[in-house]
């Protein structure tokens, strides 16, 4: 090549298709995460509204009890929860993965439903079951039985392991898939018992495993808004205040809402870090021939653990049943009567158009933008490897730490002026849903992408095609599995988003998840009931195609 022609050739090469593509993918998360939380970081330290100086929303924050303690608590319930998710998920998961026990395509199921239920209708089932007038606490209370309350701090954290301890459950499980069966002979034959086995053998190299669910499921508490606003009572966590300080009904403080979410980001994005420091320090690298077997294990013993791992995830499954039942059961706002009758679904058959509609359109439209996308940036982070591609998955990711709540103020704050006004319109709404669920796109094509050699994609480039061509006719259809995978994760995942949409959605684009939301807090559960069994069915029957028809197993929702 001549010196001439040289800078032309690499011209052409970095305007090349693939580096447009690098490029349009870094401008997008730079538009719509970057730039959101920026904008909320620039205007916690912007002195504007009440502020006297940068740092006065800080100082206010640390100095009045009323905003630290917020931050308190939350460490508390989650701390709290991650530890009980970890010590009823581990044995759940040891149980299922080594015991034949009964009933294992229920919990299969059960565990599934409970991750993908919306928490915060959930959580008010609860209080139809244990509140002050509830069905079995006041049943019990005829017999002089005084359950603990659900509400305030002790009712979030219960709340909290039943919902989360799914992250631990199927992490562990994939944990124990991983490792091989010489390990646990090699132990056995040595003369440790079971429990000294698992111990000193197993439980080591489950620590990724188990970290990963455990700073998942912190992640998850400490930014879960739906359930602390309905159990918390004057029990206070840091995602309601961001919530009540922006929308607050005799005007908002956006600083201070900003300052209380960039604490929130901070805290999520630190454990996310911790999780993958623990995660690369314990990983084995051992390659997995002959996995853990199944053993046969005595009467007493099977059914001892079969009787734990179901009351466990019944007990999780609990909450769900009831909103379906309660659909279907006569209601008098908060007071159900068991009378069978189709009057809640005759109620919200009237307005239900809209909110279903705007559900359904913010969902599809999410999940094709995410699947596009997706896909593209999954074949430059794998196909051209490299520190920029590797860079622009690190960015990608980052918004696993983004609580939802987070993510809509500083959409609302970053597009509230000309030229991008945004605010209240549907676009935010699905440009927001799609940066929140790109990662599920971008993970499950990569899987796949790396089973798949490029000799096909090679023999179509030396046959003439350009790059777009060889991705749409010969990568796209020996994915295609992947994509779609990722498809149906992101439509369960987006079709319950409630904390972002909250902040962001106007009269006109209301959800189920909001209008859900709505109906609880105005103590008309039969309504509610009837609005959260269709998004459960909405929710659950992709996951469905996905375990039954293409072969994924539950861990594919962590």
């Amino acid at each position: 090549m001549s010196a001439r022609t040289a800078p032309r050739a690499a011209l052409r090469e970095l305007l090349g298709f693939w580096p447009m593509v690098t490029l349009a993918a870094f401008a997008i998360v730079a538009l719509l995460l970057v730039l959101p939380v920026a904008s909320i970081v620039g205007l916690s330290f912007s002195g504007k509204g009440d502020a006297a100086s940068p740092l006065e929303n800080y100082r206010l924050f640390f100095s009045e009890r009323f905003y630290w303690q917020t931050l308190v608590n939350s460490f508390q319930v989650s701390a709290l929860a991650t530890i009980g998710a970890v010590l009823v998920g581990v044995p759940a998961a040891y149980f299922t993965t080594r015991y034949d026990i009964w009933g294992r395509g229920f919990v299969r199921a059960a565990v599934v439903i409970t991750f993908v239920s919306p928490p915060f209708i959930g959580s008010y089932s609860w209080v139809i079951l244990f509140g002050r007038s509830g069905i079995v606490s006041s049943w019990l209370a005829q017999w002089g039985i005084q359950l603990p309350s659900i509400y305030g701090a002790q009712g979030i954290v219960f709340v909290f392991v039943l919902q989360y301890f799914p992250f631990v459950f199927l992490l562990v499980s994939s944990g124990l898939r991983s490792i091989d069966q010489s390990v646990e002979d090699a132990a056995r034959n040595l003369g440790s018992s079971e429990l000294r086995g698992f111990l000193t053998v197993i439980a080591p190299m489950l620590v990724p495993s188990v970290s990963t669910g455990a700073l998942l499921v912190f992640v998850a508490a400490f930014s879960d808004f739906g359930t602390p606003i309905i159990l918390g009572e004057r029990f206070r966590v840091l995602p309601v205040l961001v919530y009540s300080e922006f929308v607050n009904d005799f005007g908002g403080r956006p600083t201070l809402a900003a300052t209380l979410s960039v604490l929130l980001l901070a805290v999520t994005a630190l454990a996310l870090l911790l999780q993958r420091a623990i995660a690369t320090r314990f990983a084995h690298g051992a390659q997995t021939i002959r996995p853990l077997e199944m053993r046969e294990q005595p009467l007493a013993k099977r059914a001892l653990a079969s009787a734990y791992v179901l009351l466990l995830t019944g007990l999780a499954l609990l909450p769900v049943a009831t909103v379906v039942v309660s659909s279907f059961l006569e209601a008098n706002g908060p007071l159900l009567v068991a009378r069978p009758t189709l009057d809640n679904y005759r109620a919200i058959a009237r307005n239900l158009e809209m909110p279903l509609a705007n559900t359904l359109l913010f969902t599809s439209a999410a999940t094709l933008l995410c699947a596009v996308a997706g896909t593209a940036i999954a074949y430059v982070v794998v196909r051209r490897r490299g520190r920029v591609t590797g860079l622009l998955d690190m960015v990608i990711m980052f918004s696993y730490a983004v609580p939802g709540i987070v993510l809509g103020v500083g959409l609302v704050v970053a597009f509230n002026e000309p030229p991008l006004l945004l605010t209240g319109t549907a676009t935010i709404i699905v440009l927001a849903y799609f940066i929140r669920r790109l990662p599920f796109s971008v993970r499950s094509a990569v899987a796949m992408l790396q089973q798949v050699a490029r000799d096909a994609e090679d023999a179509s480039t030396n046959l003439g095609a350009g790059p777009l061509r060889t991705f749409l006719l010969v990568t796209v259809p020996m994915i295609s599995a992947g994509i779609l995978s990722g498809a149906l994760l992101t439509w369960s995942n987006t079709i319950r988003e409630l904390s972002a949409t909250l902040i962001l959605q106007s009269g006109s684009t209301a959800t189920m998840s909001v209008s859900i939301f709505t109906e609880v807090v105005n103590a008309n559960f039969g309504i509610a009931a009837a609005h959260g069994t269709i998004l459960i069915a909405l929710t659950f029957v992709p996951l469905a195609i996905l375990f039954r028809f293409m072969g994924k197993r539950e861990e594919v929702l962590v």
